[in-house]
C-alpha cells in the first residue's frame, strides 16, 4: 500500500491543504484561499487506498510586495505556515469514483517589515472542510479527481484587518475572515514511476463582512513533473497564479485606490526543483520554488517541506 502512496501521492491534498499568502500591493485582504505550490510533487489526479492518512505540510517565504508592474515597494514579509491535515478514504465509490473526505487546521506566523509597518504575529488560518473529493482511474494510466475545499471563516485575523493611512496598509493578519470555496479538478498520468500532474484550483471568495472588502476570484494551477526510483523521488514542480477578477470594496477611500492599480488583479509564477525519499512507513518530501513575474501580491522564493505518514 505505501508504495502506491509514495508513487502516486495524497491527491486530496490537491483541494485541502491550499492555504498561504498571496497579498496584494493595495487590497485590504493579505490571503487568498489557495496556496500556491502546496500540491507540488502530489498526484492531483487520484487517491490512496482506503484508510486514514496524516499530511504536514510546511512553507518558509521571505517575500516582498510587489506593484502592478512588477516593482518592488520596499515591503517585506517574513512567513512560516504549518499545515496539519487528516484524509479518509473509507473505500466507498461514488458516481464510479474513489471518495475521500479531509479537514485542515493551518498555523500561521506573519512577519512584517517596510512601508510604516513593523509587526510580527502568530495565528490560526480558516478551518478547511474537505466534504468530497472524487477520483476516476482512466485507460493508459491517466486519472482524474474533482474537489470541493470550504474554508470557514473562523481564524484568528484582527477584525479590524487594515487600516488604510496616507497609502500604507497596516496590520498583520492571519487568516482571511471570510468565507471562500474552491472547486479543483486534478489530472495525472502515472506510469513506472513517473507523475505528469496539473492541479487546477478556482477560488470563489466571499466579502469580509468586517472590512467590506472582496477580494476578486483566482485561477491557481500546481504543476508536477517526476520519476520515482526505488525510495527517491526526483523531479520539477511550479505554479501559476492568475486572478480573474477585480477586487471590490465597500470603503470609497480603497475603492479608488485599487481602481488606480487596475483592479489589482494579482498574478506570479514560480518553479524549482522537488526531491523526496520514502522511509517505509513514511515518506519526506523538499521542495524550493524560485519566483518570478510577480504583480500586485507578495512572492519571491520559498522552501517546502512535506510528510506523509498512513495511520
Amino acid at each position: 500500500m505505501w508504495t502506491f502512496i509514495r508513487k502516486n501521492g495524497f491527491a486530496c491534498a490537491a483541494g485541502l491543504a491550499a492555504v498561504l499568502v498571496s497579498a496584494q500591493a493595495s487590497a485590504e485582504e493579505n490571503w487568498t484561499p489557495h496556496l500556491p505550490g502546496v500540491t507540488e510533487g502530489l498526484a492531483a489526479g487520484a487517491l490512496p487506498p482506503p484508510g486514514f492518512y496524516f499530511l504536514n505540510t510546511t512553507m518558509l517565504a521571505p517575500f516582498s510586495l510587489y506593484d502592478k508592474n512588477g516593482n518592488g515597494n520596499g515591503v517585506k514579509a517574513d512567513i512560516f505556515v504549518d499545515v496539519p491535515m487528516v484524509l479518509w478514504n473509507p473505500g466507498i465509490k461514488v458516481l464510479g469514483a474513489d471518495y475521500a473526505v479531509g479537514l485542515a487546521q493551518p498555523i500561521t506566523h506573519v512577519s512584517t517589515s517596510g512601508g510604516g509597518m513593523d509587526e510580527s504575529s502568530w495565528g490560526l488560518f480558516e478551518t478547511i472542510l474537505m466534504p468530497a473529493k472524487l477520483a476516476w482511474q482512466l485507460p493508459s494510466d491517466f486519472h482524474i479527481a474533482a474537489g470541493l475545499a470550504v474554508y470557514v471563516p473562523d481564524g484568528t485575523a484582527q477584525k479590524t484587518v487594515i487600516s488604510y493611512r496616507d497609502g500604507d496598509y497596516k496590520g498583520v493578519p492571519n487568516s482571511i475572515n471570510y468565507w471562500a470555496l474552491e472547486p479543483s479538478l486534478g489530472i495525472s498520468w502515472l506510469h513506472d514511476g513517473w507523475n505528469v500532474s496539473a492541479n487546477i484550483n478556482y477560488d470563489i471568495n466571499f466579502k469580509n463582512q468586517d472590512s467590506g472588502y472582496t477580494s476578486g476570484n483566482a485561477l491557481v494551477v500546481d504543476y508536477t513533473l517526476t520519476k520515482t526510483i526505488g525510495a527517491w523521488t526526483v523531479g520539477v514542480g511550479g505554479y501559476s497564479v492568475n486572478q480573474l477578477e477585480d477586487d471590490e470594496s465597500d470603503v470609497a477611500t480603497i475603492q479608488a485606490n485599487i481602481d488606480a492599480a487596475d483592479g489589482n488583479r494579482q498574478t506570479k509564477y514560480a518553479a524549482g526543483p522537488i526531491v523526496g525519499y520514502d522511509f517505509g512507513k513514511a515518506a519526506l518530501t523538499a521542495y524550493y520554488n524560485h519566483g518570478f513575474g510577480a504583480k500586485n501580491v507578495l512572492s519571491d522564493n520559498t522552501l517546502w517541506t512535506r510528510l506523509m505518514v498512513p495511520f
